[in-house]
Formats: C-alpha cells, structure tokens, sequence
C-alpha cells in the first residue's frame, strides 16, 4: 500500500527532515507515526498526500511512485485518501452535512447516494442529530468527528490522520481513536501521526518512531 525507499527530504540544504527513512505498509494495517514534535511526522505525511516531493529515494503509494506522478494527477491521487488535520478544517459557512459532502460533490457522486453515505458516515460518528448545525457551533470534539467523517465519506482505503487529538482532552482523544480504530476494522488503512503517549498506549497497531528525521527502534 505505501512504501518508502530511503527516502529523504530535505527544505534546506544543511538540515533534513527525514533521511533515509525506509518502512512498508500492507494494506489494512494500523500504523503509527510517533516522536517528538519535529520529529518528521508531518513531512513523512505530506510526502504521502504529494504535498512535498522527496529530495531523494522512492515513495510509492498504492502502486503509484510519487516522484513521477504529474502535477495533473495528484488531485486524483488525494481523492483516493481520506486525511484529517488536528485544526479540522471545516468551512464555517456550510452546515455539518455540507462539509461531509462536499468531497463527494467533487467526486461527482449523483445527489441520492451522495445523501445517503452522507447519512451513514454522520451515524458512524455519532453525529446525525447535528447534521445541519454550523460547525462554529459544535465543540472541538465534535468538529473533529466531523472532519473524521468528511474523511471517510469517499469510502478511501488510505486515512491519515495528523495529530487528531492535538486539541482535545482526554476523554474526547479516547472518542476520536475509537472512530479511527472502527474505521480500520472496516479494512481502511490508517497512518495516525501522534506524540501523545496515552493515545500511542491505547491505539495498538505498529509503530514507527521518529527522532531527528530518522526511524530509531
């Protein structure tokens, strides 16, 4: 599913942010991305998304080599991944069900199943009660579910998720791993980037250590 072949990036010449980072991801598996902040995480995300392109090495996400993807299909590429911001990232002047729709709208899904997956992901979540609230109104745990069910509406078999809980408590951080925990039991792939340590003890799955810009053990 994703594979990284001592892959570095590098923003300036004098300081990588990662190098010579190699690992495999199956498809269906539940991976963790841990170190401290700075660690890399964020970049090794990007380079996933196309978002920044390795200084050198290889990325390779679900067949398709990065480095070589043109500019035209990298927007193809994205829509076939989920991807959830520890801000969120919701715009405040659509509904909660506007949100989650949009990226089907853009998939050119047809109103009456664009409706209906709309529906379901709001269920999964919890959610359905708040579908045409705004998402100003809602707490940060709430707009987090929303942004997870935005994520999951297009059906991705790639979710990634970086620093979900970032700005949340305790209790809502627990809710929002059950929702990424439910979503891998459906058989999605999930990269979580977290430096939260309680979150790293009760996620389970593997786990891939970051320090300096390098994978430690």
């Amino acid at each position: 599913m994703i594979v990284f072949e001592q892959v570095t990036k590098r923003y300036r010449p004098d300081e990588a942010a990662l190098a010579e980072v190699s690992f495999h991801v199956e498809q269906g598996e539940l991976v963790l991305i841990t170190g401290p902040s700075g660690a890399g995480k964020t970049t090794l995300l990007r380079l996933i998304t196309r978002e920044v392109v390795a200084t050198g090495g290889r990325v390779v996400v679900d067949g398709v080599e990065l480095g070589r993807l043109r500019p035209g299909r990298v927007q193809a590429l994205r829509r076939r991944m989920g991807i959830v911001f520890q801000d969120f990232r919701l715009l405040p002047r659509y509904t909660v069900e506007e949100n989650v729709a949009l990226v089907l709208r853009a998939l050119g899904w047809p109103p009456a199943r664009r409706r209906e997956r709309v529906a379901r992901v709001l269920e999964w979540v919890g959610l359905a009660h708040k579908a045409e609230e705004w998402p100003p109104a809602l707490s940060g745990g709430e707009q987090q579910r929303v942004a997870i069910a935005r994520a999951l509406a297009p059906e991705p078999r790639l979710l990634l998720a970086d620093e979900p809980t970032g700005n949340l408590d305790a209790g809502r951080s627990r809710e929002i791993l059950e929702l990424l925990r439910q979503a891998h039991a459906r058989g999605t792939t999930v990269l979580l980037a977290t430096h939260d340590e309680a979150l790293i003890a009760a996620a389970g799955g593997r786990r891939l250590h970051l320090v300096d810009g390098r994978l430690v053990p």
